[in-house]
């Protein structure tokens, strides 16, 4: 199992080990630590990998969906009603299923 943390005094070590063994052994020191370093982060990287969140297929069919009805019902608005009153209408009713879809599954995802 990787290591969590890296801790303040093995860091500490590598600089007394390094002073009571000389210069000569600064590289060998250097690449350990940097190794135990790289270690850490790979293992914090690995946990966040873990951790993405699942695609939501509902929202991309929704979403989709909504921009594949908006195209006719503009064109048969647009041909009905003059004006720009029955886009709004159209793209607000859209926005408030939308809408209401995500609001109702922030309310789900909140009680698990």
């Amino acid at each position: 199992m990787p290591p969590e943390k890296l801790e303040p005094n093995e860091v500490g070590a590598a600089f007394a080990a390094r002073r009571e063994l000389g210069p000569q052994y600064e590289l060998e020191l250097a690449e350990s630590l940097v190794d135990r370093v790289n270690t850490v982060i790979d293992s914090r990287l690995a946990e966040k990998k873990g951790k993405r969140p699942p695609l939501d297929w509902a929202q991309m069919t929704l979403g989709l969906g909504s921009l594949a009805l908006s195209i006719p019902l503009v064109a048969i608005v647009s041909s009905n009603v003059p004006g720009t009153f029955g886009l709004m209408l159209v793209f607000g009713v859209i926005g408030v299923v939308n809408l209401a879809y995500v609001l109702t599954r922030a309310l789900h995802n909140n009680r698990d």
